[in-house]
Order: structure tokens, then C-alpha cells, then sequence
């Protein structure tokens, strides 16, 4: 499968989301894959309820646009998310604050949050609200502000005022992209502004991201290497990077 197969099953949800409905050849023409790749891609989104499939192609499952594509995002690399999402907790001690970003990766680190006591858990989602809820033991602080379904996050000035009032945090960061040169970085500017924000009042920042994420530097810089205290992927990186 790889990155293909994860860029095809996204433009296919994307076209989704435009049309609400979608044709084996028309897609199949357009991505320069045969229809036999796109009915295995429409298979694989299915088995997930992420689409139904019909006649010919395809239609959205039912679920709001925005939900589709939150769940889409959650299930993709879960092994090495989960991988990451242990080492990373590894860097937690009882009674730590900590900021966990609002993408899937610091998702995974939240079910190792479990073993440890009296944490202050500094979230700007909702989906990590609500894991979090069930461990009763931590101090959970959201940030509010302007709310994002397709991202299940929330950003913008209030957001941006509470972390302000903050400090003295390690931060577990994710970011679509990192890079020796270009540091972490982003392609969503209001998500890249907050993160900039997190990166200044926190005391330690973790990056957290799987190794397809390496060498690949987005748009808009969020910080750079040498602001990163910690680095954990879920593969060794080149020799380079050591």
C-alpha cells in the first residue's frame, strides 16, 4: 500500500465530499490507476464505513462529510501511532502537565495516560476530551475557542489566550511534516499559528510523528529542530538525523 495508497483513498473522499458521489472510471482516470486499484481502494474505505459502495462507484456512508473525514485520518498508520503513542508516554512522570496537540498521534499517547497519577492534561480537542474523561485521576484544562469539526479541534484567539496564560509544560507536538533544514511544519495556516504559540510557553517540546513524515518539509514552519527537545517516530531515521 504506502503513501499511494493513503493519497489515493484521501482524493477519493475528497471527490466524495465535493460530488457526493463518485465513478470507478472517472476516478480511475483521474488518479492514473487502473479501476481494478480504485475497487480495492473502495473496498478498503468501505470495510471501514467510510463509504457505501453502489453500481459502478461509490457514495458517502451516511455520516457527515466532516466526520468521514476525521475517521479516515484516525485510522491511518495506527500501528506505528500506537508504537509512538507508548514511547512517547515513557517521557510522562506523575504529576507532569503536558499538552497533547490535537492530531492522532498525541491520540495514541492518551490510553498510556492511564497508569500514571495526578497529571494536568492541557487538550484543544474534543476527541482527547473525551478519552481523557474516562481517567477521572488527571486535571483536564481545554482551551476553547473557535471549533473545527472536520479536525475536531479548536483554535483561534480564545484558544490562543489560553495558552498564553500558561507555561512550564511539556508539549507533545505533531505536524503533517518534519525536516533537518525546515524543522516541523504545516500546510493549515490557523493550525501552524497555534502551534507556534504552544511551541513558545512550553518548557519541553516532543515531536511525535511516524517516519513517512521525515525529509518532507510543508509550507508554513512551525519550529525548528533546534526547539524540539525530543524526537519519536516509530522507525529508526538515517544516519543523518542520529
Amino acid at each position: 500500500m504506502g503513501l499511494a495508497a493513503e493519497n489515493r483513498r484521501a482524493a477519493i473522499l475528497e471527490q466524495l465530499r465535493l460530488s457526493g458521489r463518485i465513478g470507478v472510471g472517472k476516478i480511475a482516470e483521474q488518479l492514473g490507476v487502473t479501476e481494478v486499484t480504485v475497487r480495492r481502494d473502495l473496498d478498503y474505505l468501505a470495510k471501514r464505513q467510510l463509504l457505501k459502495k453502489t453500481y459502478g462507484g461509490a457514495v458517502l456512508a451516511g455520516a457527515a462529510d466532516m466526520d468521514v473525514f476525521v475517521k479516515y485520518r484516525q485510522t491511518r498508520k495506527m500501528p506505528a501511532k500506537r508504537t509512538i503513542g507508548e514511547l512517547a508516554a515513557r517521557l510522562v512522570s506523575d504529576g507532569d502537565v503536558i499538552y497533547l496537540e490535537a492530531g492522532s498521534t498525541c491520540g495514541e499517547i492518551i490510553p498510556y495516560l492511564a497508569d500514571f497519577a495526578n497529571l494536568t492534561v492541557i487538550v484543544n480537542s474534543i476527541g482527547h476530551m473525551s478519552r481523557l474523561h474516562e481517567q477521572p485521576q488527571h486535571k483536564i484544562i481545554v482551551t476553547g475557542g473557535q471549533y473545527r469539526a472536520e479536525r475536531m479541534d479548536m483554535i483561534g484567539p480564545v484558544a490562543q489566550a489560553t495558552i498564553r496564560e500558561l507555561g512550564g509544560f511539556t508539549a507533545f507536538m505533531g505536524a503533517d511534516d518534519i525536516s533537518m533544514g525546515a524543522g516541523i511544519s504545516g500546510a493549515d495556516v490557523p493550525t501552524v499559528n497555534f502551534a507556534k504559540l504552544v511551541v513558545q510557553k512550553a518548557a519541553k517540546v516532543v515531536f511525535v510523528g511516524d517516519h513517512t513524515k521525515f525529509d518532507r518539509p510543508a509550507l508554513y514552519k512551525i519550529a525548528d529542530i533546534d526547539e524540539l527537545d525530543v524526537i519519536v517516530t516509530d522507525v529508526r531515521p538515517r544516519q543523518e538525523w542520529i
